[in-house]
């Protein structure tokens, strides 16, 4: 399946439709997304859901102990959600949250998480470039997508600011 795209890249909801697929067809990322969450949170998958544009998608999971569960999937390109500088030389901390029935994993490419904001704002980090060794080929190419679109978005953020005053270039 193809997933939306814009001459930007993919779309939020694409990606996040890309991950619900794979998240009913996958159980390899049900592990991967358990393990972001400190393992043993997950016993059995009933699947993900996501209403209205994607911005609520969730994995409906039953706990070692019978209980019922949910983890939000918390999904994220380019978009800077906090203030916060890009930092490339260290890893800005990410927050563990690994206490109750209602859990949160953000996913996002490895240079989202770079910049302090984003990172001061997420919980539970999951990489795209993790994903990528155990993704199906279809969502292997909304993930390289994904990665892309942050790449240039983050590579445009970075480029020092023109010398030029802004009314030299208007006329």
């Amino acid at each position: 399946m193809d997933y939306e795209r814009t001459p930007n890249g993919i779309t939020y909801r694409g990606i996040r439709r890309a991950f619900r697929d794979e998240a009913n067809a996958n159980p390899d990322l049900v592990a991967r997304i358990d393990k972001a969450l400190g393992g043993d949170f997950i016993h059995l998958s009933h699947g993900a859901d996501m209403k209205n544009q994607g911005d609520d998608l969730h994995l409906q999971v039953r706990c070692p102990d019978g209980s019922a569960g949910r983890v939000a999937l918390l999904v994220h390109i380019d978009q800077f959600i906090g203030k916060g500088v890009i930092d490339l030389e260290s890893k800005p901390k990410v927050k563990k949250h690994r206490e109750g029935d209602h859990r949160v994993v953000t996913i996002a490419p490895k240079i989202w998480f770079r910049h302090t904001g984003n990172a001061a704002e997420a919980e539970n980090r999951l990489t795209f470039e993790k994903l990528l060794k155990i993704a199906s080929p279809t969502f292997s190419e909304a993930l390289e997508a994904g990665i892309d679109r942050a790449e240039q978005r983050f590579a445009q953020v970075m480029k020092p600011k023109s010398l030029i005053p802004w009314y030299m270039m208007t006329r």
